[in-house]
């Protein structure tokens, strides 16, 4: 089986997410299947950037990049939600991931550090997880205007356990599934039961499958360890598509609204 570095996964991912922002972006449109074959996409995002910390040159750089494209695109979110109304932009994956990178720099710290000031830093770590937890249930909201955790718990624990674990993928697709379970067993998931159309249910499922992000490990299988060729192309593409393609969709979406 031929094996792909993390430029061409990011591609691939990057088509589909594209898929999954058409369709909420007009849900009306696009079948409700698209958002349980993407359910994959942010997760795997997510592991990369706890490859991208081990690999980097640079992690105060890496961490630079990814506050000041989170900065960047919540000030677009913020202008799409004057501009667009209900058809504004919520998403924000560059926040999500740069909280995560910060919690490994904080624990990565914490492991070098001497006794007292390794209690206080491990202490830090744990209180900037819970309050990433909170926010992702709780959003900050600023007059009409409210914001939270993209990904919500679920990619953030993709964060912490696969960076935990690191070095050893059995145990780190052992414990995310045993959390990925507890998860779905602490929120629950559409029944059949509960609804008399299958069609109904079907697509509640499809719509409410967050706690799906198990559906990323099979790529694990596909990673053959490698970053790929170096190219700025290469490493700035995700910052400008990401909030691109989202741009385009909810433009789209208002446009098609005013018809």
């Amino acid at each position: 089986m031929k094996k792909w570095n993390v430029n061409q996964l990011k591609y691939f991912a990057a088509f589909f997410m594209a898929l999954d922002s058409m369709y909420l972006a007009m849900p009306l449109i696009i079948p409700s299947w698209f958002h349980l074959i993407t359910r994959f996409v942010s997760p795997l995002f997510s592991f990369f950037v706890v490859e991208g910390f081990f690999h980097t040159r640079s992690r105060k750089k890496y961490l630079l990049r990814l506050w000041v494209a989170a900065v960047l695109m919540q000030a677009g979110d913020y202008l799409s939600s004057l501009l667009l109304g209900k058809d504004s932009i919520s998403d924000n994956i560059f926040l999500t991931l740069a909280i995560g990178f910060s919690l490994m720099c904080v624990m990565e710290c914490a492991k070098k550090a001497e006794r007292g000031r390794k209690v206080l830093l491990y202490a830090a770590a744990v209180l900037l997880c819970m309050g990433s937890a909170v926010f992702s249930v709780y959003p900050v909201t600023i007059g009409s205007y409210a914001f939270g955790l993209e990904g919500s718990i679920q990619n953030l624990s993709v964060i912490v356990i696969f960076y935990l674990f690191y070095g050893n993928r059995r145990k780190q697709v052992i414990v995310f599934l045993i959390w990925n379970a507890l998860l779905i067993a602490l929120t629950g998931l559409p029944m059949p039961g509960d609804y008399g159309d299958a069609g109904i249910w079907f697509s509640d499922l499809c719509f409410n499958s967050e706690n799906f992000t198990f559906l990323f490990l099979p790529f694990l299988l596909l990673y053959n360890g490698k970053k790929g060729k170096k190219s700025a192309f290469n490493r700035y593409f995700f910052y400008v598509f990401y909030p691109a393609h989202l741009w385009f969709f909810h433009l789209l979406a208002a446009g098609l609204r005013s018809l």
